[in-house]
Order: C-alpha cells, then structure tokens, then sequence
C-alpha cells in the first residue's frame, strides 16, 4: 500500500553557540511528530520557511501537519502584544498560514497541534488569549512541563463531532504544553473538546474540509492517541493518485 506524503512545516529556532554557523537561524520539527506520522502509515517531509513556491510545494503532498512552537506574532490577530506573550517568529507564522491555506485551497487534510490549532484559529480570523491566566477561569496548571508525556488533566470530547468518531466522546486524558489557548473562535469551526474549566481543547472545520487540531500534544503520548494519527493518515491516503 503507498503511503501518502505529509509535509511538516517547519519552525524557526536559533542555533547553538557551539554550532559552526551560531548567527544562522536552523529551521526544524520534533521527532515525536515524524515518528508518529512513520507509525501511522506516512512518509514525511519538513517543508523549509520560503515565501515562494509554497503552492507546488504543498501539491507535491498529501496532507499538511502545523506544529507546536512559539507564540504568534499577536497583531495577527489584530491585538498589542501583552507582557505575558512570549516571542515570536512572525516569519514562521506567516509562512505556516500560507501553507494552511494553500493546503486548504487544493483540498489536502490538516492537522493542527497545540501552536498549530492556535494558527489555524488565527488563520482563519479568531483571535487567542496571550495566556491562559488572562481567561476568567483558569483552574488548570497550563504548562505542566512536567508531565509533557503523561496525562495532565481531562477534556471532555463532544458528540457528534471528528475528534468523537476517533477518540470517543466523554472524557479523555491529555497532557499540556501551552500557555496560550482559543479566545474567539474562527467561523465556519466547531469546539470538538474543553477542560472542565472551559478551555477550548480541540477544534474542526465545519465547511466539509478536513482540518482537525487538538491543543495538546498527542505525539507526545503514548499509543492511545496513535488513532489520531492514522485517522489523519487514512484521510490523506484518499488523496494518492490510483496506481
């Protein structure tokens, strides 16, 4: 059976002093992602910042996957920057809002997790809270660092929604890397998952395109979030040119 292509975007980061070229900027993507993406059925390749050619380089593939990473820039989303927002890369952030919506346009499967559902949110015109503490409640410790591959807290899945059909509805255990989250959410989405302190956990796109994003960060978890994965795949396999 092929395996269809997913494309990563890829993140800006800062190389080390010790690194031979310590002024230039790497750009990269977590194992976790790749591994689970492999695991699932895929091929993967890290799609490189570039303000060109980013519509044949999204044809080339068969799905797109939007990462975690920094904050984003907030005059994205039409706000001043607040001392709690932590830097951004608005390079990255542009350039990843192009892939989405080059992807979306050619009808490819995305998949949004914890920076890359607040992207997509973005986006598509809602809006974030600069950090969580800045929502009337907030009730959960939002980073626990410490638990980065282990459940941190619940979210309760919705009926009737994608994330149900794959996961279940009810309540479900995930971890939590974010410390910014979905303030108003982009029309034409739906919250597919909340903590029970209310926080918008996971959302789709109601419109009949398949972009799923979840807030945490399921390559991170162990195997009961594998499902996401191969649901995301699955759909991308729908996309492969007969053989």
């Amino acid at each position: 059976m092929s395996r269809p292509i997913i494309a990563i975007g890829g993140t800006y980061g800062q190389a080390p002093p010790t690194s031979a070229f310590p002024t230039l900027r790497r750009i990269f993507t977590n194992e976790g992602y790749v591994s689970k993406l492999e695991q699932s059925g895929a091929s993967v390749i890290l799609i490189p910042n570039t303000e060109t050619n980013i519509d044949t380089l999204i044809s080339l593939c068969d799905g797109l996957l939007l990462p975690g990473g920094p904050d984003i820039e907030p005059s994205l989303y039409h706000q001043e920057r607040h001392p709690s927002c932590g830097k951004s890369d608005v390079e990255s952030d542009t350039f990843q809002i192009a892939l989405y919506h080059a992807a979306k346009k050619l009808e490819k499967p995305i998949m949004g997790i914890c920076r890359g559902c607040q992207l997509i949110n973005v986006a598509e015109g809602g809006t974030l809270f600069q950090d969580y503490m800045m929502r009337e409640n907030h009730l959960i410790d939002h980073p626990d660092l410490a638990h980065f591959d282990k459940v941190s807290h619940l979210v309760t899945i919705q009926e009737n929604t994608r994330l149900a059909s794959i996961l279940g509805s009810g309540e479900v255990g995930v971890n939590s890397l974010h410390h910014q989250c979905i303030d108003v959410l982009a029309p034409d989405f739906q919250c597919m998952a909340r903590s029970n302190d209310g926080c918008i956990e996971a959302i789709e796109c109601t419109t009949g395109h398949w972009v799923l994003a979840v807030q945490w960060h399921p390559e991170s978890m162990d195997e009961g979030m594998l499902p996401l994965f191969k649901a995301f795949i699955e759909e991308a396999r729908k996309r492969l040119s007969p053989v």
